[in-house]
C-alpha cells in the first residue's frame, strides 16, 4: 500500500507541475508507467497518455467488432441455403491479412508512430463504410443477378481491407505504443496489456449485442447504416486521442530511430522483404514454438466466429441469442484479463500459458463430446447439445485469452525492439493463414450437416497446440531460457 501511495503522489505532483526534478525510484516501482528518464518532467502525464490510448483503442475496436459480427449474418441472409458465401468471405479476409501482415509490420517499423497509426485507422474505418454500403446494395438487388454478385464481391473485398487496417492499428497502438510508454517495465506492461485486452473483450461482449439487437428488432438495413455511421464518425476522434497521448508523453513524441534492418526491408525486393525480414526473423527467435502454438488456435471453427455463428443461425437461433452467447464468451475472457496480473506474479509467464492452453483444450473437448455422442446414436435433443456446445465455447474463452496474454507478453519482453514490428506482423500472418485453412475446409464441407466434422478436427488441433506449448516450456527450462 505504501508503494501505491507513493505512486499516486508522484503522478499527481507531475501533473500539477509541483515536483520538478522529483526522482522516481525504480527499485520500489513508484510509478507503474515509467518514462525513459527516472524523472517525471513538467508537463508529463503518463496516466493521461495511457487513458488516451485506451479511449482510441475502444473507439476503433467497437466499430470493427460490430461489423465482424454482422457481416457473417449478412452473408447468410444473402445466400441462406449454404455456408459457402460465409466461408468465401472468411477465406478472402484471412488471406488478405496473411499476405499483408509482414508488410504492414515493416511499414509500422519505418514510419512515425502517429502517421502509421492514423493511416491504419483511416483504412479500417473507410473500408467498413464501403463494405457496409456494398452489402446494403447487394441485399436490395435480385438474388443471383449481376448487381447482387457485384455487391457481394465488394462487400468481401472492402471487408477484408478493413481487417487489414484493424490488424495494422493493433500492431501499432496495442503492440508498439504501449511498449514505448511502459519503457521496459514488465509489471506496468502487464497491467496495460490487461487493460487493452479488457477493452477488446468488452467490445466483444457489447458490440455484437448491440448489432444483434439492431438486426433482430429493427432491420438488417438499419443495422448496416448504423454501423457505417459509427465508423464514419469515429476516425477523427481516434486520431485526435493519439495526438493527446503524444502530448502527454515525451517518449511517445520522440521520433523513432530507423534501424538498419527496417531500412533494408524497405529498400529490398518483395521476395527478400517477405522472407528475410519477416519469416526469417520469426523463426530465428527461440520463442517461435510458443508463438506457433498460439497461431494454431486459429485453425479452428470452435469459436463464436463467422462459421459457428452462421451454423447456429441455420439451426434456428436468433441474432439476439447468438449475440448474448458471444457476450458471455467475452465475459469469460474478461475475467482472464483480471486474473492475469496476479497469476503472472505468482507463477510466471510460461506457467500461466500452460494453465490457459490446457483450460481451453479441455473445455472444447467436453463441448464437442455431446455432439459426437449424438451422432453415434445416443438420444440427446438438439437444443441440449447446442447449449452444451455453447457453454464449452464460453468457458474456453477464459483459457484462450489467458494464453494469448502470456504469449503476447513473452514476445514483447523477449524479442529485440528492432524486430518486434516485423515479428508481430508475421505472427498475425501465420494466424490468418491457419484461419484461411479453416475456411478452405469450410468450402469443402459446405453443407451445414457436415459442420460437426470440422468441430472434431478443431478440437484435435487445439490439443496439439497445447502439447506443442507444453513441450516448449519443458525444453526451455532444460535449456535455461530465462523469463
Amino acid at each position: 500500500m505504501a508503494a501505491i501511495d507513493e505512486e499516486q503522489q508522484a503522478l499527481l505532483a507531475a501533473e500539477d507541475g509541483l515536483a520538478k526534478g522529483t526522482r522516481v525510484s525504480t527499485d520500489c516501482e513508484v510509478t507503474s508507467l515509467q518514462l525513459s528518464s527516472p524523472q517525471v518532467p513538467d508537463g508529463e502525464r503518463p496516466l493521461l497518455a495511457q487513458r488516451s490510448l485506451y479511449a482510441t483503442h475502444w473507439l476503433s475496436t467497437w466499430g470493427q467488432r460490430m461489423w465482424e459480427f454482422a457481416i457473417g449474418l449478412i452473408m447468410l441472409e444473402m445466400y441462406p441455403s449454404s455456408l459457402a458465401l460465409v466461408s468465401a468471405f472468411g477465406l478472402v479476409d484471412s488471406l488478405a491479412k496473411v499476405f499483408s501482415g509482414s508488410f504492414v509490420g515493416s511499414y509500422i517499423d519505418r514510419t512515425g508512430r502517429l502517421k502509421a497509426a492514423c493511416s491504419m485507422y483511416v483504412m479500417q474505418n473507410t473500408a467498413v463504410v464501403l463494405s457496409a454500403l456494398s452489402a446494403l446494395f447487394s441485399l436490395q438487388a435480385h438474388e443471383g443477378s449481376v448487381f447482387f454478385w457485384a455487391g457481394a464481391a465488394c462487400t468481401i473485398v472492402f471487408g477484408s481491407v478493413s481487417s487489414i487496417g484493424a490488424q495494422g492499428s493493433t500492431l501499432s497502438v496495442e503492440k508498439e505504443w504501449t511498449v514505448v510508454l511502459c519503457n521496459s517495465n514488465s509489471a506496468a506492461l502487464a497491467k496495460v496489456n490487461s487493460g487493452m485486452r479488457a477493452i477488446d473483450l468488452s467490445c466483444l461482449l457489447l458490440a455484437p449485442i448491440a448489432a444483434g439487437f439492431l438486426m433482430s428488432y429493427t432491420s438488417i438495413s438499419t443495422a448496416i447504416l448504423a454501423i457505417a455511421a459509427w465508423n464514419l464518425a469515429a476516425w477523427m476522434p481516434e486520431c485526435y486521442l493519439l495526438v493527446c497521448a503524444q502530448r502527454a508523453s515525451a517518449v511517445l513524441r520522440a521520433a523513432k530511430q530507423p534501424t538498419a534492418k527496417a531500412e533494408s526491408a524497405y529498400s529490398s525486393s518483395i521476395l527478400v522483404r517477405f522472407t528475410e525480414s519477416g519469416w526469417g526473423t520469426y523463426f530465428k527467435q527461440r520463442l517461435w514454438p510458443a508463438a506457433l502454438a498460439l497461431a494454431l488456435l486459429y485453425l479452428t471453427v470452435l469459436s463464436l466466429g463467422l462459421m459457428m455463428t452462421a451454423y447456429l443461425k441455420w439451426q434456428g437461433m436468433t441474432e439476439a441469442e447468438l449475440s448474448l452467447y458471444r457476450g458471455a464468451g467475452a465475459i469469460s475472457g474478461l475475467i482472464s484479463t483480471v486474473t492475469f496480473p496476479s497469476l503472472l506474479s505468482k507463477t510466471g509467464l510460461k506457467a500461466t500459458g500452460v494453465l490457459g492452453i490446457w483450460w481451453q483444450a479441455i473445455s472444447l473437448v467436453l463441448a464437442v463430446a455431446p455432439v459426437w455422442l449424438a451422432q453415434l446414436g445416443a438420444y440427446m435433443p438438439a437444443s441440449t447439445t447446442s447449449h452444451i456446445l455453447l457453454g464449452g465455447l464460453v468457458a474456453s474463452r477464459f483459457g484462450l485469452w489467458l494464453f494469448d496474454l502470456a504469449v503476447s507478453q513473452m514476445l514483447q519482453d523477449w524479442v529485440p525492439a528492432e524486430d518486434i514490428g516485423v515479428l508481430n506482423g508475421v505472427q498475425s500472418s501465420i494466424q490468418n493463414l491457419f484461419q484461411s485453412l479453416s475456411y478452405v475446409v469450410g468450402l469443402i464441407f459446405w453443407r451445414p450437416q457436415q459442420f460437426p466434422i470440422l468441430m472434431y478436427a478443431s478440437s484435435a488441433v487445439v490439443v496439439l497446440a497445447a502439447i506443442l506449448y507444453t513441450v516448449f516450456v519443458c525444453c526451455s527450462r532444460v535449456n535455461g531460457l530465462q523469463q
